[in-house]
């Protein structure tokens, strides 16, 4: 059988760029400081109050320092382990098993110019937000924050520290795949860090994502890598602990983006010091999808204009 050509879309390049530094590294780490600091209690007897409440209403089933090493993570809805460091003020704090991830993630963010440092007014949808650390950086901003979250626990533990905090954001405990056609158009910004991949199926996710958003929004993208040359994507399924599944690289993660309507000419994509990516892009307009053979929502609405 002859070779066949394949015929590369020129309308998507070949790579994609890297973000250059909009602000200082300092600057960034001070915003995102003053955005959590909105977020203590006022006096020491408050933060000791929430920090007892939440021990004793959201108990560790396993030590952050061994998480990834215990027994717990065999399935994901059998087991409950605070998310992010959190430091409810005047000397109370709890280790997450996630630790300072949600300060150095939004900080390098910033200093990339890839999130904004004023929310105000903005509509934001902070996807998978486990017990709340990214959530409050973004509320912190001044955004009007909608989180979503699969694992019913975590989504509790979230709600309950907005509750006791006395921050109004509905925490949503769904997945991201029951997707909400009421949703089309509703949000400015979408920040989704350390979730991409954790699901079976991550361009139908950044199809949904493109679909929430406003012309004119734009999506952040943290997520674990892999190296290489070319379109590359490691798979690790169900192999490698921590429900794992499909890694790409910066070309990869580029053209997911692009595939799922974001304006390919406002794809960026930048690797970690700690090898991870982030990414972002933009609905400059509603768009159909590129490609719907093989599209695993056959004849839904995300195929249309969005």
């Amino acid at each position: 059988m002859a070779h066949i050509d394949r015929v590369r879309d020129a309308s998507i390049p070949a790579a994609f760029s890297a973000p250059q530094p909009v602000m200082s590294r300092q600057s960034a780490n001070d915003i995102v400081a003053a955005a959590l600091a909105k977020w203590q209690a006022p006096t020491k007897e408050a933060s000791r109050k929430i920090a007892a409440t939440l021990q004793k209403e959201f108990p560790d089933q396993a030590r952050p320092d061994d998480f990834w090493h215990s027994e717990s993570s065999g399935a994901f809805r059998d087991f409950f382990v605070w998310g992010h460091d959190h430091d409810f003020g005047h000397g109370y704090t709890r280790a997450g098993a996630m630790g300072a991830r949600h300060i150095e993630i939004t900080a390098e963010a910033l200093h990339l110019g890839m999130l904004p440092a004023n929310l105000k007014g903005r509509h934001v949808l902070d996807v998978g937000c486990w017990s709340g650390g990214d959530l409050l950086i973004l509320a912190g901003l001044g955004g009007y924050v909608t989180a979503i979250e699969e694992h019913p626990v975590a989504a509790g533990a979230a709600r309950r520290l907005l509750e006791l905090l006395g921050l109004d954001a509905p925490v949503v405990q769904t997945s991201m795949y029951a997707d909400r056609q009421e949703w089309a158009g509703k949000f400015d910004y979408a920040y989704c860090s350390g979730v991409v991949y954790h699901v079976t199926d991550p361009l139908l996710l950044l199809r949904i994502l493109f679909a929430y958003l406003k012309p004119g929004g734009d999506v952040l993208i943290e997520t674990k890598a892999a190296t290489g040359e070319g379109s590359i994507c490691s798979y690790s399924g169900t192999l490698e602990k921590g429900w794992n599944w499909y890694a790409p690289n910066e070309t990869a993660l580029g053209r997911w983006l692009a595939d799922a309507g974001f304006d390919a000419q406002t794809v960026s994509v930048f690797r970690r010091a700690n090898g991870r990516l982030l990414a972002g892009g933009r609905k400059t307009a509603a768009r159909a999808l590129r490609e719907t053979a093989g599209f695993s929502r056959p004849g839904s609405w995300l195929e249309g204009v969005v």
